[in-house]
């Protein structure tokens, strides 16, 4: 029986002595992740100019890409309007409407194709969501056109 008090008061004390080593390394941790915003902003600034970066370089990559697209539209549009010279009368008057409207779109996707080089590499993103619905707005109007050119 005596055996039994001990061992329950050995375990006992046991994890009194646990306890009070696990607060004390809680305190040292505690102490030491206390960090300061312009700590923060020390260790992280790699990693925001990192981010610019990247974004600037998907940028480029996107404005080469999309220039080419627009170059590719000119010959298309080109190709349609050699087409409609043989075309007469009613035919020739709604080739050239056709071919008008989808200029226009055209000029109207350069020019915000122009904003989107312009924009700032925190705003780009914004303004090439914008730009991608002009250019798809453009592609399924020269598609629209294209099957009236028989």
């Amino acid at each position: 029986m005596k055996i039994k008090y001990l061992s329950t008061a050995f375990a006992a004390l046991a994890v009194l002595v646990g306890c009070n080593r696990n607060e004390q390394a809680q305190s040292e941790t505690t102490s030491n992740t206390t960090v300061t915003a312009q700590e923060v902003r020390e260790r992280y600034k790699d990693a925001a100019e990192a981010t610019k970066t990247y974004v600037t370089e998907n940028k480029d990559e996107f404005l080469a890409a999309t220039d080419k697209r627009l170059k590719e539209m000119d010959a298309k549009i080109s190709e349609l309007a050699k087409k409609s010279e043989g075309y007469t009368d009613e035919a020739k008057t709604e080739a050239d409407k056709a071919l008008t409207a989808l200029r226009e779109q055209r000029k109207a996707a350069s020019e915000k194709f122009e904003e989107v080089k312009k924009s700032s590499a925190e705003a780009w993103k914004e303004v090439k969501t914008g730009f991608e619905s002009v250019l798809a707005e453009l592609e399924k109007a020269y598609e629209n056109t294209k099957s009236k050119f028989k």
